[in-house]
C-alpha cells in the first residue's frame, strides 16, 4: 500500500493512492481553489531524506496561513502534499507505510499542539 499526505489547517491526512498524483492534480492539491498554483519542493527535512514536501510557490503573496513546523523548525503555509523521491527515476512518488510514519511522527501541524 502506497500514500502522500495532504497537510493543511485541520491536519495531517493520509491518503492511499495507486499512483502519484499528476502534475495538474498536484497544482489543484497545494493551491487556493480558484486560483493558479505552481509548486516547489522542499527536500531532506526528515530523518528519511528520500521524503519531500509540495507547496505553493507564491504562499507568502498569496497570504497563506501557517500550516506545519518541520523537524528543523521551518514553518510551511498553505496546503501541502507530502511524497517520497525515487532516485531511480528522479522523480516524485508516493510514501510507503514507514515513510508516513515518519511524516506523522516528526511533523507538528501548527498552532503546535501537545501530542
Amino acid at each position: 500500500m502506497r500514500f502522500y499526505a495532504l497537510v493543511n489547517s485541520t491536519g495531517i491526512q493520509e491518503v492511499k493512492a495507486t499512483e502519484m498524483p499528476t502534475v495538474r492534480e498536484i497544482q489543484k492539491l497545494v493551491g487556493i481553489p480558484g486560483k493558479e498554483a505552481f509548486f516547489e519542493g522542499v527536500y531532506q527535512r526528515y530523518s528519511d531524506l528520500l521524503i519531500a514536501i509540495l507547496c505553493d510557490d507564491e504562499f507568502l503573496i498569496k497570504a497563506c496561513q501557517p500550516t506545519l513546523v518541520l523537524p528543523d523548525g521551518t514553518i510551511l503555509h498553505g496546503q501541502l502534499l507530502i511524497v517520497a523521491l525515487d532516485t531511480q527515476i528522479e522523480d516524485f512518488c508516493l510514501l510507503t507505510q514507514q515513510q508516513l510514519e515518519i511524516v506523522k511522527k516528526e511533523s507538528k501541524v501548527y498552532p503546535l499542539t501537545p501530542r
